[in-house]
């Protein structure tokens, strides 16, 4: 039998259905390991899995900032992360 997943945040239109976004959020005093939701977030926007979500969004925050990967069919997408990243540190969320 199939384990459910549970992303913490999801934006989508159900009647569609239409999977738009999945964040994955943690605390950065979190001591378990980050392995499980990176995952998660990797099965979550493969175009070829069932939920096939667009974008999935893996946020770590600390008490003096966030650090965050975004995810795009299934791997670690390195310009929109750092785009991102940029938008966290802009706003000054992010590490730098």
């Amino acid at each position: 039998m199939g384990k459910s997943v549970y992303p913490d945040i999801v934006v989508h239109q159900r009647e569609i259905p239409n999977n738009l976004l999945a964040v994955e959020v943690r605390k950065a005093s979190n001591h378990q390991p980050p392995e499980h939701d990176q995952h998660k977030l990797r099965a979550l926007t493969d175009p070829h899995l069932w939920f096939a979500y667009w974008i999935g969004v893996y946020l770590v925050l600390g008490k003096q900032s966030v650090v965050s990967d975004v995810y795009v069919a299934g791997v670690i997408d390195k310009p929109l992360s750092g785009w991102f990243a940029g938008r966290l540190k802009d706003e000054r969320l992010g590490v730098g």
